[in-house]
């Protein structure tokens, strides 16, 4: 695991970094989604200033991470949805299905921005 100030150091790299791609994004031709990087990342790393436990902020830089990635591979800053099989993200029935929570969209779920929280497993 990465020492407080190399993880520290790792979370300012990652800040910076997205705040110039997003002022870079598609060299200006879509100027909403520059202003959708640059604010998501504001409000998700303000978010998460206070993290003090390693694994979190462990977790976090990975989950920044893979957005990253993801963003550069298919040209879309916003979250991608993520495959599952029918009916697995909805209850069914009397008993919720536990659903596929991939690593870059745990802020989502932290915030429950697309009421998937209430389809928790209830085995």
């Amino acid at each position: 695991k990465q020492p407080m100030a190399s993880a520290r150091s790792t979370v300012l790299r990652l800040y910076r970094d997205i705040l110039r791609r997003g002022r870079h994004w598609k060299d200006g031709t879509e100027p909403a989604e520059a202003r959708y990087i640059v604010e998501e990342a504001r409000k998700l790393f303000r978010r998460n200033k206070d993290l003090d436990d390693q694994k979190a902020i462990h977790d976090k830089i990975k989950e920044c991470e893979s957005r990253v990635e993801l963003a550069e591979h298919y040209g879309n800053p916003y979250p991608r949805m993520y495959y599952a099989q029918p009916g697995v993200i909805y209850k069914s029935g009397n008993r919720a299905r536990k659903k596929i929570n991939p690593d870059y969209m745990h802020s989502y779920y932290d915030e429950d921005e697309f009421g998937l929280n209430d389809a928790k497993d209830t085995k």
